[in-house]
């Protein structure tokens, strides 16, 4: 069945304009004006957005989900506006081998209600793996999170950036990992040097992870084939924040203080992605000191109420939350509503207003660092392959 989305302001050519997005067969055919399908979905007075990309999630299946799984994490992507997101390889039973890479994707495909893309882990000694896993991105770790993946020999980051294929990217999490929160800073600049270096050297993509810094950011523009996250709880929230959040503060890389958060604002303009960095826990395992935050149920939400009030503009998050990530991580026919590209489209109504309230969220672990956080803007329709997969701010 054609589908047509009429009358809404599409993000068309980097900039909003009022046409109608038609798609037949899963993929968009037509962008234009008058155009006519056997559905018809109206969205006057909203936005139409290319399915929204998450570069930055944890899914926790296989191996923790009492804490999320493939169907609850995808439904809460959607219910966030996101069509793809990209799961990270930390799970208790990581994501190193061909099997355990096959094994997720089965998975993901019995259960998942949007795209999933994985990331590989990089180890001390998985060389041969990854070349038979042949993934589409890497991810390393040289700082502490979440499992059991920090390299720990120095030469296994040169190995890595030397041996996989340059114009693929390597997703680094340089954070710091010390307790101090000034030793923890100064390692995290330490770290993100080094591999903005040794990226030139190697002539090589690579893209740091949850940057929480303006200096961060600054950092990676010396590299042209550099690119940068930034999280919406490392945008909004800060240390002065830990007390409020008591035992569900923790997260890696921390909260920064709150100059280092205005600051970071002040870098956006060099920064490529929004990441949720979507990383859900139990209440039981923030008590017993889990670092993460759930996120992609209200990223969308934040930044748009981040634009209602003047702080950014709609142009510079629709970028950053869909072809700028689909440019950065070569994901193909995403991220844009063009003729050939996939038929995901993102409805938000920006005049919708909604209070944070963790128990009524998609996500299995029910809570949210922004309890209570009253927001502008949402998801109102959420169409997957040409199909209406979320209509109305439900799945109903």
């Amino acid at each position: 069945m054609s589908l047509v989305i009429k009358n809404g302001t599409a993000f068309v050519n980097s900039h909003f304009e009022k046409k109608d997005i038609k798609i037949e067969g899963g993929a968009i055919t037509q962008v234009g004006n008058g155009l006519d399908a056997e559905r018809k979905i109206y969205a006057d007075h909203m936005l139409v957005l290319p399915g929204l990309i998450d570069p930055h999630v944890h899914l926790r299946e296989p191996g923790d989900t009492q804490k999320e799984d493939f169907r609850t994490g995808t439904m809460a992507a959607i219910s966030g506006g996101f069509t793809t997101v990209m799961d990270m390889p930390n799970n208790s039973l990581p994501t190193v081998t061909k099997e355990r890479l096959e094994e997720k994707r089965r998975l993901a495909e019995e259960k998942a209600l949007c795209d999933v893309l994985f990331h590989f882990g990089g180890t001390d000694s998985n060389f041969q793996e990854v070349k038979k896993a042949d993934p589409v991105s890497m991810k390393l770790y040289l700082g502490k999170t979440t499992g059991e993946l920090m390299l720990d020999n120095p030469s296994s980051l040169e190995r890595h950036f030397q041996e996989f294929p340059a114009e693929r990217p390597v997703v680094v999490h340089a954070a710091g990992d010390s307790p101090d929160p000034e030793k923890n800073l100064e390692q995290t600049y330490e770290r993100t040097e080094g591999v903005v270096s040794l990226a030139i050297q190697k002539r090589r993509r690579v893209h740091i992870a949850h940057a929480t810094t303006e200096k961060e950011v600054l950092l990676k523009t010396r590299c042209p084939k550099c690119t940068v996250e930034v999280t919406p709880h490392h945008l909004f929230l800060s240390s002065r924040d830990t007390e409020k959040l008591g035992m569900f503060s923790k997260v890696y890389p921390p909260l920064r203080p709150e100059q280092k958060r205005i600051y970071l604002w002040k870098a956006l303009e060099r920064v490529e992605c929004i990441a949720t960095d979507h990383a859900p826990h139990t209440v039981e395992d923030k008590e017993n000191g889990a670092a993460g935050f759930p996120g992609l149920e209200t990223s969308l939400s934040l930044m748009l109420t981040a634009c209602s009030r003047g702080l950014l503009d709609k142009i510079w998050v629709a970028q950053r939350m869909t072809e700028g990530v689909a440019r950065a991580f070569n994901i193909k026919n995403k991220g844009k509503l063009e003729k050939g590209y996939a038929g995901d489209v993102t409805i938000v109504d920006l005049k919708k207003e909604w209070e944070v309230d963790g128990s009524r969220l998609y996500t299995k672990c029910k809570w949210s660092p922004f309890e209570g956080k009253k927001l502008k803007g949402k998801a109102h329709t959420v169409i997957k392959d040409g199909k209406v997969v979320f209509s109305d701010f439900s799945f109903d």
